[in-house]
């Protein structure tokens, strides 16, 4: 693939890594914090006050899949060089991780709680927000070592080009 694609491939992806992380550091330090430390009974009321309902359905399914999709794209179309290609590779990989750790847990158990946990007894509740919540550092740690992965292949590329870009 030529590289002027793929370093736009780049760029995209620590554009979008950066909004996701950033988004989700706000989500974990302003809204969850909402909702997180309040009675069981009061979990879902608390949540809609918090938008995490509205996020939900107007901001992460718009971000998340292109940050997946362009992980994708950064392992398979990458040809720089050898330094830059681990960088990139781990940045992808990384980031490939984190949306399979959030399609495959983080999506369902919030989609689940947000529709059904009216009829749950309390104790889900808890375990099921405790356990969300706990797990979202892990995934937040992810979150931050893609972005800085992708940030030092894009900075390995502007020096191996001396442009100041990927290009």
């Amino acid at each position: 693939m030529p590289g002027r694609v793929a370093s736009v491939l780049l760029w995209l992806l620590v554009v979008f890594v950066g909004v996701q992380f950033g988004a989700g550091l706000y989500e974990k330090i302003v809204v969850v914090p909402l909702w997180d430390g309040v009675p069981p009974r009061d979990v879902l009321p608390a949540m809609e006050r918090s938008g995490m309902y509205n996020a939900g359905r107007a901001f992460w399914p718009f971000v998340s899949p292109v940050v997946a999709l362009l992980a994708v794209a950064n392992i398979v179309a990458w040809r720089g060089n050898r330094a830059n290609r681990r960088w990139v590779l781990a940045a992808g990989i990384t980031m490939l991780g984190y949306a399979i750790f959030s399609y495959s847990y983080f999506v369902p158990q919030m989609l689940m709680l947000q529709s059904s946990a009216g009829s749950w007894p309390e104790s889900k509740i808890s375990v099921t927000v405790q356990w969300w919540t706990s797990l979202n550092y892990l995934r937040m740690l992810l979150g931050a070592a893609g972005w800085f992965c992708a940030l030092r292949a894009l900075s390995l590329a502007a020096a191996s080009n001396g442009r100041g870009y990927g290009g």
